[in-house]
């Protein structure tokens, strides 16, 4: 190997080792240009659930509060729930829209795209409503909570309450409602923000988070609901991560992640799950009724459990109870006809269309579900007699009944809001006196016996204040008798039913009509004291009735 040859092999492998070190110097170069474009986002894996972001609750709208009474729970109850939304520290308060249609808060579980239009015109995550029925019984509440998530109800908190009707005190059933309702979500607060392995959340001292503790976040994978009511009854949930808390405020706490499914998966939004010492804090009302906030007032709230309330499905009722019984008045009219068939084959006939009628009754509940009940109903009226050679022809007429029994009331669904049914046995007494005629036309008559009464109720609330119902009466073992005078031994039937609506005026107050039919007939036999004896005799009344039902 010459000279020549040895400098052209230094010469190339100069050449070659620059060349490469060139470009290993530009890869390097290149590969740090990636890694930094890839680490603008040092935390680039993302887990997203649609029904996880479709429960974060920022903020609420509240729609129209409902009651059955006028407005007389709602307009304050209203004005609470606003003020609870405002003072919140976790949900926010939008308005609900102005919709010129009437709004009847019941129709939402059934019309999810309803709800979901009402969000979407507030910006909110989630609505209110609230419905306030006054019962025969007590006063029922319900507040329910609908979110994104299909429009469909997620939450509900009510109650049912014989004792409850002063505003203070619904006052507060409706503050436990509201902290019930918000510490029965699947999660107690979230990520507000994230920086490195330090997170925000949206949760402090007043809803008893402590510094040191660790807490547990998960994303929310699936909402399970009850199969007809829709509510929320468990979810299926995955754990991504734990802090632990380095600093606490008020509402809000600073933490570390200490643990973590995989880099970057805890994100803003990433729910904390419940703790036995984390929850949302009770409010708490002042003597006008108005929320007071515990950061100005420094006061600091116990957070932990409040059991929840149960809604009991028969109430007791009894003589210390503050709604216990009904009275009622009503006035209006009857249609009277009478007919008697004799034994000469002659037919006697009187007949009145206008008869002034009024009623009074009572109603008592004296343990449970059984009651007490009395009614006395009059009517005053003349008719004429059709009995030729008879007079005086005009006849004076009182009509009456008497009534007396003992009963049961069922609820159908376990709430005085709902359909309901009644049956009652007692003594019952039909008693019409007619003036005397020569000879005897028509004889006063008395009708006795055992009643059965049952008796069906329908409300049609919450969308009206409106209830309609029906009930039938009959008598067993009836006597009927006939005076001065009598046809022979009886063999009688008495039939009577009628339907009726009632509407709530106030708490206190009902408006009520009936529409009754009542038929006695009798068939007699055996020795007669009346010269010209009756085969039978038919009693036909239909009565209109208009009054009012004071509970009390």
């Amino acid at each position: 190997m010459n000279y020549t040859t040895v400098r052209q092999l230094i010469l190339g492998s100069l050449f070659l080792t620059f060349f490469l070190f060139q470009t290993n110097l530009v890869l390097t170069q290149a590969g740090a240009q990636v890694t930094s474009a890839k680490n603008k986002n040092p935390f680039p894996i993302k887990y997203t659930s649609a029904v996880d972001q479709k429960i974060i609750l920022k903020t609420i709208t509240l729609a129209p509060v409902y009651d059955n009474v006028n407005g007389v729970y709602a307009n304050p109850i209203q004005k609470l729930l606003i003020d609870l939304l405002q003072n919140d520290k976790v949900w926010g308060y939008s308005e609900f829209p102005n919709i010129s249609q009437k709004i009847f808060v019941e129709n939402f579980d059934s019309k999810p795209n309803e709800v979901l239009d009402v969000l979407a015109k507030t910006g909110s995550q989630g609505m209110l409503t609230a419905l306030i029925t006054k019962g025969p019984r007590g006063l029922n509440a319900r507040l329910k909570l609908f979110t994104q998530d299909q429009g469909i109800i997620l939450l509900e908190e009510s109650f049912l309450d014989l004792n409850t009707f002063e505003i203070s005190k619904l006052r507060d059933e409706f503050v436990i409602l509201y902290h019930n309702l918000k510490n029965k979500l699947p999660y107690r607060g979230f990520v507000l923000s994230r920086r490195a392995v330090e997170v925000t959340l949206n949760l402090g001292s007043q809803n008893g988070v402590s510094l040191g503790q660790e807490l547990t976040l998960a994303q929310i994978l699936k909402l399970n609901r009850h199969p007809k009511l829709k509510t929320l009854v468990g979810i299926e949930r995955e754990i991504i991560g734990r802090v632990k808390v380095t600093k606490v405020e008020s509402y809000l706490s600073f933490a570390q992640i200490i643990f973590e499914r995989e880099t970057g998966v805890v994100d803003v939004g990433a729910k904390v799950l419940p703790t036995e010492y984390v929850s949302y804090p009770m409010p708490i009302l002042n003597n006008e009724g108005d929320v007071i906030s515990d950061e100005k007032t420094k006061v600091h709230v116990e957070a932990p459990r409040v059991e929840e309330r149960s809604q009991p499905k028969d109430i007791p009722l009894d003589s210390k109870s503050e709604h216990i019984g009904k009275a009622t008045i009503q006035g209006g009219l009857m249609q009277y006809a009478e007919s008697t068939s004799l034994a000469s084959g002659v037919s006697v006939d009187a007949k009145q269309d206008f008869s002034p009628t009024f009623l009074l009754g009572g109603q008592l509940f004296f343990l449970k579900d059984f009651f007490v009940d009395f009614n006395i109903r009059q009517s005053f009226f003349s008719a004429d007699h059709s009995l030729a050679g008879s007079t005086p022809k005009d006849l004076s007429y009182t009509v009456s009944r008497y009534s007396g029994a003992i009963g049961y009331i069922y609820l159908i669904d376990g709430t005085p809001s709902g359909p309901q049914v009644s049956g009652a046995i007692g003594l019952t007494s039909y008693k019409t006196q007619v003036s005397a005629t020569t000879p005897v036309a028509l004889t006063s008559t008395q009708t006795d016996g055992i009643s059965l009464k049952l008796t069906g109720i329908i409300p049609l609330q919450p969308e009206y204040p409106f209830a309609i119902g029906a009930d039938a009466q009959f008598l067993v073992s009836s006597n009927f008798s006939e005076s001065p005078v009598s046809s022979g031994s009886s063999n009688s039937t008495v039939t009577a039913v009628s339907v009726f609506a009632t509407y709530n005026y106030s708490p206190t107050i009902r408006y009520r009509a009936d529409l009754g039919f009542e038929s006695i007939n009798a068939s007699f036999s055996g020795v007669s004291t009346r010269a010209n004896p009756s085969k039978s005799t038919t009693i036909k009344s239909t009565s209109q009735l208009f009054g009012i039902e004071y509970l009390f």
